[in-house]
């Protein structure tokens, strides 16, 4: 987990009954362990983190600041000015000055082929529920040329605004198989896929292409 994976995932929880947090939490670090054999945080770990930073602003305070970051951009200056008045004890304002920062960096723009540099194969940007494409097995149907698809993997990128797997989340999976479907005389290509990872990566503001499919090698 990464800071701005962190920080997201903090600014998710803040505000939520302890049910809602667990919840939630127990979701993402299934993810998270999906991806990693020793994850970073534990969830006690994460909760311990959150209780001694953010947790210590009510929901205007913490709303106040966001705006303010949001208008003028982090100063770090002025938002220990903003916890002092606040009066928010001083053994967790760093971990409150930090999370602001690491919020500042997520709405940075990324170009979506750039959420995961590690990747090797297709990218897709779609709209679909991540839970059906995972219990249906394909995505699609899509124009690509199967020759180009140099590495038997498939990244698919959200593009939802809302729901539980809102843009910043992808898919990364392996290749199985892919059929040819038409489209009245179109031809398009159906991907089915196995070992499919669910990722948040934490941005937010992510450059979509005006082609949804891209090669990335």
């Amino acid at each position: 987990m990464n800071d701005i994976q962190k920080t997201n995932l903090l600014l998710r929880i803040h505000g939520l009954s302890n049910k809602e947090i667990e919840t939630i939490l127990k979701a993402e670090f299934d993810l998270i362990s999906a991806q990693e054999n020793t994850p970073e945080f534990t969830i006690n770990g994460f909760l311990e983190e959150f209780e001694t930073g953010i947790k210590n602003l009510n929901a205007n305070q913490f709303k106040n600041i966001l705006n303010d970051i949001n208008t003028h951009g982090f100063e770090e200056l002025r938002i220990k000015e903003r916890l002092d008045f606040y009066e928010v004890a001083s053994e967790f304002q760093n971990k409150i000055i930090d999370f602001f920062k690491g919020y500042k960096a997520s709405l940075e723009p990324i170009k979506v082929e750039h959420l995961d540099i590690t990747f090797k194969g297709v990218q897709v940007a779609t709209r679909d529920n991540f839970n059906d494409i995972i219990n249906n097995g394909y995505t699609g149907d899509w124009v690509v040329s199967p020759q180009n698809i140099r590495h038997r993997r498939i990244q698919i990128a959200s593009m939802n605004e809302t729901g539980s797997y809102p843009r910043g989340y992808f898919i990364n999976a392996d290749i199985v198989k892919i059929e040819p479907v038409y489209w009245g005389d179109q031809l398009r290509q159906r991907i089915f896929i196995s070992n499919p990872i669910i990722v948040n990566s934490g941005n937010t503001n992510i450059r979509f292409n005006m082609n949804p499919v891209s090669y990335i090698y």
